[in-house]
């Protein structure tokens, strides 16, 4: 039988969605925070490419918010850094300033709380860490931390902010954002996997699917099953899969997951290779509620795997995934 902490969270979440009605609206807590303060991200488009870093950026939209409606925050401060995960950080350049945004500058937006439109270049990240193109490499990301002020003094940043802020569909507090290095991509296809779960069973022989889901290198199970029949077996046939908006992402040859379950559970690729022969890519994930497994992908629509890693040149990536949601 599935876990009950997880149908009962489905359950609580089916009846808030009946009498809450539209999630996407901006949730109203200022009666009940009487001294925190956060970011909102109602929009981010854009990317980091490899290969056109002149064009490359990031735009953010955020409103703000804290028991005044934004109005006693003082400022929104940026900082950078470079995190280097081809070869074992020795490349990385360490945090520093990037840009402050003064509450003097903050525009009220066309729903009525105060907000930001906020640009993150390529090469103002570049000039930021004081690297060139020849410093960074495809696979590799830049860390933007993201620290809110108040006018009395106290600070909001990525510590002292509670996973739920961070994680939920209907806040999406924002703390900073991880801004992966990326090359073209082309992974979507069918394919065959085979599992040993967490369990210690196999699963037998399933098909599954990646389609793309939003941008060039994100790809998307088509039917939300991110644990790949391990679901299945492990609890005894149960047919619940992990859903919400969990994607692989392909950083120039290297892959990890983003997004989080329905259940807001974070997922990280321990380790991914492609075999010898090109025919077998296998993905030895696990998540933060304790479930695992080694899921070998076979059978490919598009024929060979490319070759693809959770480590580059035998170095392990030790990732931080649970910083910041995507």
């Amino acid at each position: 039988m599935k876990n009950l902490k997880k149908l009962f969270i489905t359950f609580i979440a089916t009846l808030t969605a009946i009498a809450c009605g539209e999630p996407e609206i901006p949730v109203e807590l200022f009666d009940v925070m009487d001294k925190g303060a956060f970011a909102r991200k109602m929009s981010q488009t854009g990317k980091y490419n490899f290969f056109d870093i002149p064009s490359s950026s990031i735009e953010l939209h955020v409103e703000y918010y804290d028991e005044a409606k934004g109005a006693n925050i003082a400022e929104f401060d940026i900082d950078i850094e470079y995190r280097d995960i081809i070869y074992g950080g020795s490349k990385s350049r360490p945090r520093t300033d990037f840009l402050t945004i003064s509450s003097s500058e903050f525009v009220v937006n066309s729903d009525g709380y105060l907000s930001s439109d906020i640009s993150l270049p390529f090469t103002g990240a570049l000039a930021a860490v004081g690297a060139t193109a020849a410093d960074i490499d495809g696979g590799a990301y830049f860390r933007y931390h993201f620290t809110i002020t108040k006018k009395d003094g106290t600070v909001f940043t990525n510590e002292n902010t509670g996973p739920n802020m961070k994680s939920s569909n209907a806040l999406r507090g924002v703390c900073g954002r991880d801004v992966s290095i990326e090359c073209p991509s082309a992974l979507e296809g069918t394919f065959n996997t085979g599992i040993v779960g967490w369990c210690g069973l196999t699963t037998p022989s399933l098909s599954f699917e990646w389609v793309k889901a939003g941008a060039e290198n994100l790809y998307a199970v088509v039917d939300g099953d991110f644990s790949y029949g391990a679901y299945l077996t492990c609890y005894g046939g149960w047919t619940g899969k992990p859903m919400g908006n969990l994607k692989v992402q392909d950083a120039c040859g290297i892959l990890s997951p983003t997004g989080a379950s329905q259940w807001s559970e974070v997922y990280m690729f321990n380790d991914v290779s492609t075999s010898s022969d090109r025919k077998t890519l296998t993905i030895d994930w696990q998540n933060d509620y304790g479930e695992a497994g080694v899921s070998v992908l076979t059978d490919w629509s598009n024929g060979d795997w490319p070759d693809l890693y959770s480590t580059r040149n035998s170095i392990k990536i030790k990732r931080d995934v649970t910083f910041f949601i995507a």
